[in-house]
């Protein structure tokens, strides 16, 4: 008996920081905008003016990727789509996305299924000139 008891208050006396420090962490949760889809965290805002310029920002979360994949496909919007430089809005845009809309936070009772790989994606239509066209 006296060494149960000896264990309790031993294991209870491990736990005990360890059930405190849990308490302490708290999971910030932020509502959604209805009309954007963003979640309303710090930096929404900045992401809701640059995406929402040139696309719907519904797009986002089946979008999900790294700092750098986000990265990429911004660079690629600027390369290739027309998007102006993000100058010193790129941090914030970053911040917010890799935070948010990581791969790793996939919801999948919302998507059914995890985003596809860039190999198994189909080819991207061929934009036909002027002249290539047929009347």
């Amino acid at each position: 008996m006296r060494k149960a008891l000896f264990s309790i208050t031993v294991l209870s006396t491990m736990l005990m920081p360890a059930a405190m420090a849990a308490d302490a962490i708290q999971v910030k949760s932020y509502p959604v905008d209805p009309t954007t889809g963003l979640i309303m965290a710090p930096g929404w805002e900045v992401v809701k003016q640059q995406c929402n310029a040139c696309h719907t920002s519904l797009i986002i979360p089946q979008n999900v990727g790294s700092r750098e994949v986000w990265r990429e496909t911004i660079q690629w919007m600027i390369d290739t789509q027309g998007l102006w430089d993000l100058s010193d809005t790129w941090e914030p845009v970053l911040d917010y996305l890799e935070t948010y809309y990581n791969e790793t936070g996939i919801d999948m009772k919302i998507f059914r299924r995890k985003p596809l790989d860039a190999d198994k994606m189909p080819p991207m239509p061929v934009k036909l000139s002027s002249a290539n066209k047929e009347h």
